[in-house]
């Protein structure tokens, strides 16, 4: 049988030891990840965090039930991030709670003492079944409401409202998305006796 390098995901003891505030069932977290202060990180059932992953939060990070992170996503900051049941991120998503002020005359970056920088630092949220395509980048104070979803390298700066399809820089409202259809679809999940996840294809 041929085996695959770098194809496994924790198990269930390796989750367990790396102490988060709260651990649900179901939880695959693939081993190259890069995981930082577990202590503040609550993580729902059903969740799948893909390969090359960074989770760093400085305040909290909150995971909700049936939400998938795609490979090499980052989700830090001092400021807490907080995602939605059935929430989703696709490839290279970056969502960052804090950022350094580019633009006025402070120093930037962590080798700098506090008092020489200016910092935004502002809670981020992602709503139930809100959805983010790759690349996407979302910054500090930003909130993609219920069901929003948000094109291909796309920037978010701010809120986007319920059951929208967004894209551009800034992301901006294309068109509405099928709200029945989805909520529809989450109730015949739920009603289901044995919902699975689907294995993931890199798998050994």
């Amino acid at each position: 049988m041929a085996t695959h390098r770098n194809a496994a995901f924790l198990s269930p003891d390796e989750l367990a030891a790396l102490d988060f505030a709260h651990l649900g069932k179901g939880v695959l977290i693939h081993s190259t990840c890069v995981l930082v202060n577990c202590q503040r990180m609550s993580i729902g059932d059903g969740v799948r965090i893909d390969p090359f992953c960074v989770l760093s939060p400085g305040s909290s990070l909150e995971i909700g039930d049936h939400v998938h992170i795609a490979a090499q996503c980052v989700l830090m900051g001092s400021a807490a991030i907080a995602l939605g049941d059935f929430a989703g991120l696709s490839h290279g998503v970056k969502i960052l709670s804090a950022s350094d002020d580019f633009v006025g005359g402070s120093l930037i970056g962590p080798t700098i003492p506090d008092a020489f920088r200016t910092v935004d630092a502002r809670p981020v949220r992602l709503a139930r079944h809100a959805v983010i395509g790759a690349g996407g980048l979302v910054l500090p104070g930003s909130t993609i409401e219920e069901g929003a979803t948000v094109g291909s390298l796309s920037l978010v700066k701010g809120s986007l409202a319920a059951w929208t399809v967004n894209a551009g820089t800034p992301a901006r409202k294309v068109r509405d998305r099928d709200r029945d259809g989805v909520l529809d679809a989450e109730r015949r999940f739920r009603a289901s006796r044995s919902p699975r996840l689907p294995r993931p294809a890199f798998e050994a």
